[in-house]
């Protein structure tokens, strides 16, 4: 027998919801207090439930290199329970990874099932930029994460429940019990406005001090969380599930915290039986238990049985559904639960668009700073992150040496120029550990001066050996001054904070220093396998020196006076180099990113030929591909920053072929359509500033 179908209310709830909510309306209206207790059904839209997580354990076993033991072990585990309920799979593969790797493995696999939640506009800025996929979170990290609010996605009825939480935490005791381990609660009761603190039960029952959050909602967590906290600090931060049934303290814990006249259970089938146990040891209370299997028969023995299990009165209402009960509570208790606010810090810049909107043939650069960084992003596609950075008066621009500087290089000059020549001081910091060719130095440097006068016309610059520094810091060591020791200017201490005290995921450090793609998913991973192993094995070990040579000149300068007047200068492939910077360190110097160039790097004869007729062929060759025009391609990039952004910053007339203004992208690809010269334009004129 089902439940009939939801009666022509309008409303869209089942009887069972609608029941459900008169219940506890009626109990908010007559001041009962109402213990929840949620289950993983609440945020099973967001976070996998128990199969999910079986199939993310699968995927970590795949990769894992050990010639497939943990596969085999698995495999095993799943061949003895053939037609088994998924969580009794769930217990056998938390026995199989502590059996084969260790206590708290199973730990990082409920951490990856959190992170599904989790979705940073740009991976690169997050608190996970630094991460591995399959290295264990710590707290800070862990907390990081969550205070990144506005990248979570919060299921609707979860949203609702948050809102609930904080405008009247006092009818729910100021606390809510969960067998979930995900934070998604505390975020929502957080973007509500409201206080709420982690509180995951240990093995034996406890939940460590409670002391300066009043006011603030305390979640329970009683089968374990995500992350470390201050009490439950690992390595093992989930409970056992083959023995949690048998976990007495945590039982009388778990019904000690059960404080209300009733008792609504939402989203939770009970399987580790902590729930029922808890509810036999209290006072006679009323509970309620939402189930969401429609079937009223079902409903009725779970009742009978739950009731006999417990001893109290238990009521249980079939297709109930969290996403539709919650908002429905809410405007029942006359809580507003508006549209998500989405942040400000999660902006969206549609550059191209406004490149077409302030593409004037008469506009000149500004005069100032701010100005002039504002409009490369809107132009020109730049990334500015300035991080409090107002107007920087230092920049620092970190090159590797090369036997021949590319045109990524020249474009970069070009705007370390115009800054230059607005009062900026700019530092070049060559990096030439390891590297004693001096003539190749002086040819490299001479083409990087070359370009930084085409736009700054003179204007103070200084070059830095990076080898001369790290020398001379060997020979006069610095003071042991207090800030010296926070943000060290030796190679060694870096390594020691870096390496040592902040720990990096291997992974994350080799793509810090371009050795490998910053990839952000295992999706991405596994379809990047091969060329990942390609590029760890052509490139050279000296790449991973970069962090331990480079930082310390950083830190160098940002002693000389305040961070937040200092920016670096470089590419957006260098964006997890800094973020790694600023995990190990704290706040740190703002950045300028110039466009990012497709399927090129610096070595590529492309970006240094040497000759008109050579650019012009690679140009003609480059055009009769597919995808040519693509914004960030060879040719789109080469007429944006290496023709238009040095007339811009020069307010030199716009560049024309035939009498036509190639002023937009959108121009350029016209003449070119309508048989114009262009190609053989733009060779002309990039060469005439890159090998002059």
């Amino acid at each position: 027998m089902t439940a009939p179908e939801p009666d022509p209310a309008g409303d869209g709830l089942s009887p069972g919801e609608r029941l459900l909510i008169d219940r506890l309306a009626a109990a908010l209206q007559d001041a009962d207090q109402i213990t929840l207790v949620i289950g993983s059904g609440v945020t099973a839209t967001a976070v996998p439930r128990v199969q999910g997580v079986l199939e993310i354990a699968d995927s970590y076993a795949a990769g894992r290199n050990d010639d497939g033991a943990l596969e085999r072990a698995l495999a095993q585990a799943r061949a003895e329970l053939v037609g088994a309920r998924p969580v009794d799979v769930y217990r056998a593969y938390r026995r199989v990874f502590t059996d084969w790797v260790s206590g708290g493995a199973f730990d990082v696999i409920a951490q990856q099932a959190v992170l599904k939640a989790y979705a940073a506009p740009d991976p690169m800025e997050s608190p996970l930029a630094t991460h591995g996929l399959g290295q264990r979170l710590d707290r800070g990290v862990g907390e990081g994460v969550e205070n990144d609010r506005f990248s979570w996605l919060l299921p609707r009825g979860v949203q609702a429940l948050g809102h609930l939480l904080a405008a009247i935490p006092e009818a729910f005791d100021h606390r809510v019990l969960t067998t979930n381990f995900d934070p998604l609660l505390e975020i929502a009761i957080r973007d509500a406005g409201g206080r709420a603190v982690s509180l995951p039960l240990d093995s034996s029952g406890g939940f460590g001090h409670t002391g300066g959050s009043d006011g603030a909602v305390r979640v329970f967590h009683l089968h374990g969380f995500w992350r470390p906290t201050l009490h439950v600090r690992g390595p093992q931060l989930l409970h056992d599930p083959a023995r949690i049934a048998e976990n007495a303290p945590l039982v009388a814990t778990t019904a000690d915290l059960i404080r209300g006249d009733t008792v609504c259970v939402i989203g939770s089938s009970d399987w580790a039986g902590t729930i029922t146990a808890a509810v036999a040891r209290t006072r006679p209370v009323r509970v309620l238990w939402a189930l969401n299997d429609p079937d009223a028969a079902t409903a009725l023995g779970a009742a009978t049985r739950l009731r006999e299990n417990t001893g109290v009165a238990v009521e249980c209402f079939p297709g109930v559904d969290s996403e539709r009960l919650f908002p429905a509570l809410a405007e029942r208790a006359g809580v507003a639960v508006p549209p998500r606010a989405t942040g400000l810090k999660n902006r969206v810049r549609h550059h191209a668009w406004e490149r077409q909107l302030v593409s004037q043939p008469d506009s000149s650069p500004p005069r100032d700073v701010p100005g002039l960084l504002l409009q490369l992003e809107r132009r020109f596609g730049w990334v500015t992150q300035q991080r409090g950075t107002v107007q920087p008066i230092r920049l620092l621009w970190p090159v590797r040496l090369r036997p021949r500087a590319s045109v990524i290089h020249m474009v970069q000059a070009f705007v370390a120029g115009a800054l230059a020549r607005l009062g900026v001081e700019v530092r070049i910091c060559i990096d030439d550990v390891g590297l004693r060719d001096t003539e190749a130095q002086t040819g490299f440097r001479d083409d990087l001066d070359r370009w930084i006068d085409h736009t700054g016309h003179g204007a103070v610059r200084e070059f830095v050996s990076l080898s001369e520094f790290l020398d001379r810091g060997a020979r006069y060591p610095a003071a042991g001054n207090p800030e010296a020791l926070l943000r060290p200017t030796d190679p060694w201490s870096v390594a020691r904070m870096f390496y040592g005290e902040h720990n990096p995921s291997l992974y994350s450090l080799l793509a810090a220093v371009k050795a490998v793609p910053n990839l952000t998913s295992w999706d991405e991973l596994e379809k990047n396998a091969w060329p990942i192993v390609q590029a760890v094995l052509r490139t050279d070990a000296r790449n991973l020196l970069t962090p331990l040579t480079l930082w310390p000149y950083l830190n160098s300068m940002l002693l000389e006076s305040t961070t937040n007047d200092v920016m670096t200068l470089g590419g957006r492939d260098e964006a997890i180099l800094w973020a790694q910077w600023r995990q190990t360190f704290g706040f740190g110097p703002g950045h300028l990113y110039n466009p990012y160039i497709r399927n090129l790097k610096h070595d590529a004869h492309m970006l240094r030929w040497s000759s008109q007729e050579e650019l012009t062929r690679h140009l003609h060759r480059t055009r009769e591909l597919p995808g040519w025009d693509a914004e960030g391609s060879y040719i789109p990039w080469l007429f944006q920053n290496a023709l238009l952004l040095p007339g811009y910053l020069n307010h030199e007339p716009v560049p024309e072929t035939d009498d036509f203004p190639l002023d937009s992208w959108a121009a350029f690809v016209a003449a070119d359509e309508d048989g114009k010269p262009v190609l053989d334009d733009l060779a002309a004129r990039v060469t005439n500033v890159f090998l002059r």
